[in-house]
């Protein structure tokens, strides 16, 4: 399925399409998913449960607040690069006309590991009190994906010091 979404988009995604990729009859896909969204929402719940638990692989508390910051930002960029066309798929999901508002609320709450780490921030006056975090989370997550994108295609090619140097970017952009 996610090649396929890769290739023509949820929208051109068909169960005739997913069973002949699969090689497999479409009335056997039929017995697993009884249409086209149950099967893409299954999809997007299950990339949901895997990204959020790599996107705070390592964390723990205690931690520093810039090296709590700095792995879930890391972690968010490794997982982005492993699992591109997993990403891209949330995110077309996210924006699409398939997606339920019960499944973008929880969409959103994928946000609050990374929200609680910025509020954080704030309350230690390490984080910009002047800018609302909904905008210091985007503008992370901007540099992210377009970093990744750009990696991904061959543009611009990452190595550990281009990523800490984009982490500093980041960090310079939200501290106070």
């Amino acid at each position: 399925s996610l090649k396929l979404i890769y290739k023509h988009g949820i929208a051109g995604l068909t169960m005739a399409k997913i069973a002949k990729e699969s090689a497999i009859a479409t009335g056997t896909l039929y017995l697993y998913f009884k249409s086209k969204e149950e099967l893409i929402t299954g999809l997007y719940q299950h990339l949901k449960n895997k990204s959020l638990a790599s996107f705070l692989k390592g964390y723990q508390q205690h931690m520093p607040y810039k090296m709590k910051l700095k792995l879930v930002w890391t972690n968010y960029l490794q997982h982005r690069i492993e699992n591109y066309k997993e990403s891209l798929f949330m995110e077309q999901y996210y924006h699409s006309p398939y997606i339920s508002t019960k499944e973008k609320q929880i969409a959103e709450s994928m946000k609050t590991p990374i929200y609680s780490i910025i509020q954080e921030g704030k309350e230690e006056m390490l984080v910009r009190q002047d800018t609302e975090t909904e905008l210091l989370f985007l503008a992370m997550i901007g540099v992210i994906r377009e970093l990744v994108n750009e990696h991904i295609k061959g543009y611009y090619q990452l190595d550990e010091d281009k990523i800490e140097k984009a982490f500093q970017l980041s960090w310079n952009m939200i501290k106070e």
